[in-house]
């Protein structure tokens, strides 16, 4: 999920998917600002294939980003999404949303009705599914909380499993919502109580009722198979240590290095560029028609596009069966993607 509810947006920014194909398809979420690649996970081969990074005003979480992957039939779509931060001015035992999973439950249920294209949702089902926290986890975050002078009170780690039902396309979908949640608790003054909530991964799916554990499996295997780029994340933590007045000012910094590397390409050997290199191979390079910048595409897909949002998505011809002879597919017909003005990049 997006859930832009919660996260104030500074700015969005441009992403790229890279791809190898084979068995899967080995896909970069790409941050257009800093030209880092974000995360990895592999996709089923030749499905569809589109995310994007949003970067937010949040101190502590200021890069979000989603992913998503659509089948050939377009039946199972899946999407993942980073760390998200809700915020609660009382103890775990009395955060509402942490006592009733069917406040999270309906607030998220337009957000799911958007992302998979449902009409008529409604939630069926919403319940929490507890744990046994990740030591290694809690120790990480009682560490971060100590560097700022915070001692932690209490923890809760538990999951929010939430089953909604819709149609699309004339027919009966379910779509599953996994939130896992880690809270943390501390105790600022003598007279009040702070609770920090993560969403660890929030993950969706939606497809016809007789292909759930299919879909399940699937998203299972992509979200193990996730990897963060280390490089970016280093990036990420530098950020979010400095004080909420740095925050612009650093980004600026870092997207003028990144720029200044890049118009010194032609004379010497770019460092940015061999790092690049070391991720990404076999790109194009494009002109994004909403900005008139320079981008990279895959040359291995067959074709790509991007919207007004600057979401990018790529497909080859065998997308779109039973019409993959003619590669039909154009996401402005499409009902999937048709809220967006889509153009073709390649």
């Amino acid at each position: 999920m997006r859930f832009n509810k919660y996260v104030m947006v500074a700015m969005c920014i441009a992403v790229t998917a890279v791809a190898q194909m084979g068995k899967n398809a080995n896909y970069y979420l790409v941050d257009q600002r800093t030209q880092m690649p974000v995360v990895y996970c592999a996709i089923p081969n030749n499905w569809l294939a589109g995310g994007k990074t949003t970067w937010t005003s949040h101190p502590a979480a200021p890069v979000n980003w989603y992913y998503w992957t659509v089948s050939p039939d377009q039946k199972i779509k899946m999407l993942v999404s980073s760390l998200c931060l809700l915020t609660s001015y009382a103890q775990i035992r009395q955060t509402p949303f942490l006592q009733n999973p069917n406040i999270l439950a309906n607030n998220y249920l337009a957000d799911i009705q958007r992302d998979h294209k449902l009409m008529g949702t409604r939630l069926v089902e919403a319940r929490f599914i507890h744990h046994e926290p990740d030591q290694n986890l809690i120790n990480s975050r009682i560490r971060q909380a100590r560097e700022h002078g915070i001692v932690p009170t209490n923890f809760l780690y538990t999951e929010l499993f939430i089953r909604y039902e819709g149609i699309r396309d004339g027919g009966k979908y379910v779509a599953v919502m996994s939130l896992p949640m880690l809270a943390t608790e501390n105790r600022p003054t003598m007279m009040s109580f702070n609770t920090v909530v993560e969403l660890l991964c929030p993950m969706s799916f939606s497809c016809p009722p007789e292909l759930e554990a299919e879909a399940k499996t699937r998203l299972e295997g992509i979200v193990k198979s996730m990897q963060m780029n280390q490089q970016f994340t280093a990036i990420v933590n530098q950020i979010a240590q400095q004080r909420t007045a740095n925050w612009i000012r650093l980004q600026n910094e870092i997207h003028d290095k990144q720029m200044e590397a890049a118009t010194n390409a032609s004379r010497t050997q770019d460092r940015v560029r061999d790092k690049w290199s070391e991720y990404i191979r076999d790109v194009d390079t494009v002109s994004n028609p909403n900005t008139g910048e320079k981008m990279f595409v895959d040359n291995r897909y067959d074709h790509a596009w991007i919207n007004d949002n600057n979401e990018v998505i790529y497909h080859n011809n065998g997308f779109n069966t039973p019409n993959a002879s003619t590669a039909t597919f154009d996401p402005n017909s499409n009902a999937l993607f048709n809220s967006m003005n889509w153009r073709k990049l390649k």
